[in-house]
């Protein structure tokens, strides 16, 4: 079993909160960040040595430490994801872009940010069906308090849920 967490848009507010859910998930080994405070999150590492950090640079990360790509992708204990933050997609107007994305990538979960609303959609339209999934703002919700996402997968199966945190 691997649990992942999932953080995006912290835009410099949010480097406390994520470690402070990261602190609270000591059995999450892999952590996404899906852009947009990409000079936040690249400090992570330092402090979570013993994790595995995965970073997608956003529309406004514009001198990351690392070279990042906008768009990546992995598989994980026999889910393929990908993972992008969404403005090449048109995420803030349709989610058409996003689905040609997982379809053109053969993935089982698209993983995005850029909106700051947490969503997930399931799509059972092509075979093998497809979710995708924004985790909101760790730094600004547009829907409330800062959110970020939760990704349990065991057997080739997964779980994902919504969290919230203080501000």
């Amino acid at each position: 079993m691997q649990k992942c967490l999932i953080f995006s848009d912290s835009h410099g507010h949010g480097l406390y909160r994520m470690k402070r859910v990261i602190e609270s998930h000591p059995d999450a080994a892999v952590i996404f960040f899906l852009g947009d405070g990409l000079s936040e999150a690249e400090s992570l590492p330092v402090s979570f040595p013993d994790r595995t950090f995965l970073f997608v640079r956003g529309n406004c990360d514009f001198a990351p430490l690392y070279p990042t790509e906008e768009t990546d992708e992995i598989t994980i204990e026999g889910v393929k994801i990908v993972f992008t933050h969404g403005h090449k997609y048109d995420a803030k107007f349709s989610t058409g872009g996003l689905c040609a994305l997982a379809a053109r990538k053969d993935a089982r979960l698209c993983l995005f940010g850029h909106t700051h609303r947490s969503t997930e959609e399931y799509h059972s339209e092509r075979e093998p069906p497809f979710t995708l999934f924004n985790p909101g703002s760790i730094g600004r919700s547009d829907l409330g308090r800062p959110t970020y996402g939760l990704l349990t997968i065991k057997d080739g199966n997964y779980l994902l849920s919504h969290g919230e945190t203080e501000y």
